[in-house]
């Protein structure tokens, strides 16, 4: 059976990026906790802001660039995808799902930017059209 895996967050960083080193070839990580808005309306029509909290990792390069440019409040678009997170503490199995960040792009602060980015970054996962090798001069076809 097919399966497919991806992520796509926009939120705010609920603290500062802890960067740390992983392992024993110096790999660098980031873990960020960004909280996502969910809006929705209560019981008596008003509309409430849901905050849902996600741990994400990134790693190698961008990790050392969210430790550069982000803090707490820092809006971001984050693509990648979900990740089981396994550990025995004190004889007790933990498990805890969070995002591996392929892509995060910082974004400015404010509602009405952020919501331009989310509709760019709607229209960039539109897959691009491919042209038709079969159109256009028979010199040019690839095979």
């Amino acid at each position: 059976m097919a399966s497919f895996n991806r992520v796509i967050l926009m939120g705010n960083l609920t603290r500062d990026p802890d960067v740390r080193s992983a392992g024993a070839n110096g790999m660098r990580v980031a873990r960020l906790g960004i909280a996502v808005n969910e809006r929705r309306r209560d019981r008596n029509g008003q509309m409430q802001d849901i905050p849902v909290f996600v741990d994400v990792d990134a790693w190698d390069k961008l990790a050392e660039l969210c430790g550069q440019y982000l803090v707490k409040g820092s809006s971001v678009l984050v693509e990648g995808r979900l990740q089981m997170d396994t550990w025995e503490r004190d004889g007790v199995k933990h498990q805890k799902l969070k995002v591996r960040a392929s892509t995060i792009k910082f974004l400015p602060k404010g509602d009405r930017l952020a919501g331009a980015a989310c509709a760019a970054a709607r229209s960039q996962a539109a897959a691009p059209a491919r042209p038709n090798p079969l159109e256009g001069d028979p010199d040019d076809i690839p095979f």
